[in-house]
């Protein structure tokens, strides 16, 4: 088969521009310090990268899932322990107040301080944690305690406020309002037995008074053992966090490796496509001719 100038010209070309191809490729991987550009790239490679991140995905919002129930019961936490200290000092006051000896004069003063913590203990009622209240269920954007609930009806929701911290697994992070201050219209129920104290305050009674500090004593209970629950859960999502961490950081370490450049390995392959793109152009130079007129000399 005859060798032409034209099929010499073309095939030299074609190799150059292979050349070429091959010295972009490194070159664009380099600038962008990613094997993967393009699906082209690799698409097995760009699969499991694309999986790799959907996987990160969903670990970084569960992570985001497990600290914003943290904070809610957290938040929880804080509000019954400030309804424990509340009980203790109602506890004090009605020891306080159920000795024979105190006058009655003295027993109103100490019911105008109980009136005040039975205000703050309501307040606690509809406390919210970033605008819903956390002890009314489902239905967190009504608030769930009138201003006098100890002599006005009221009722809870008795629904579950639930988080997703994983594939198919959930936890309630809300607590039901009566497990602490009881259900409407229980006598048992703490806002009823510290209207009751402040009522015996106000009438002189040392039996009613006396009464209150078992009830108060019960409640008081009542808030430990729910607290605790809370505590429980709380640990809980501490580990949940700690294994997403680690997810994350194991599913961030595989797509490295498939979607990111070995640096030393890249600049090594730039200098030889550079060496052989620019020996290409070298033996173009000097084996085909630009005219006719070289021919003719």
């Amino acid at each position: 088969m005859r060798i032409t100038q034209s099929m010499m010209s073309s095939s030299m070309m074609n190799n150059l521009q292979s050349n070429y191809r091959r010295l972009d490729k490194t070159q664009e991987q380099l600038m962008t310090q990613r094997r993967l550009n393009r699906p082209s790239d690799d698409p097995v490679g760009v699969s499991s990268a694309l999986k790799y991140r959907a996987e990160i995905s969903s670990t970084t919002q569960f992570n985001e899932n497990v600290q914003d129930a943290d904070s809610w019961m957290k938040f929880s936490d804080t509000v019954m322990t400030e309804a424990t200290q509340i009980v203790q000092r109602l506890s004090e006051l009605a020891v306080e107040g159920g000795t024979d000896t105190v006058p009655a004069d003295a027993r109103k003063n100490i019911a105008q301080e109980v009136d005040e913590l039975y205000k703050q203990l309501v307040s606690l009622g509809n406390s919210q944690f970033k605008g819903k209240f956390i002890f009314n269920g489902e239905r967190v954007n009504e608030q769930p305690y009138p201003d006098d609930p100890a002599n006005q009806t009221y009722s809870l929701d008795q629904g579950e406020v639930e988080y997703q911290i994983g594939a198919g697994i959930y936890v309630g992070v809300n607590t039901n309002g009566d497990k602490i201050f009881g259900a409407s219209g229980d006598p048992s129920g703490l806002f009823k037995v510290v209207d009751n104290l402040k009522q015996a305050l106000l009438g002189d009674s040392t039996t009613g008074i006396q009464a209150a500090i078992p009830a108060l004593q019960k409640s008081l209970e009542n808030i430990i053992t729910t607290q605790a629950e809370v505590g429980g859960k709380q640990n809980r999502l501490e580990f949940t966090l700690n294994r997403l961490d680690d997810l994350n950081l194991n599913y961030t370490s595989l797509q490295s490796k498939v979607e990111d450049v070995d640096m030393p390995s890249v600049i090594s392959d730039l200098k030889t496509a550079e060496s052989i793109y620019q020996a290409s152009l070298d033996t173009m130079a000097r084996i085909i001719r630009p005219s006719l007129m070289d021919f003719l000399r």
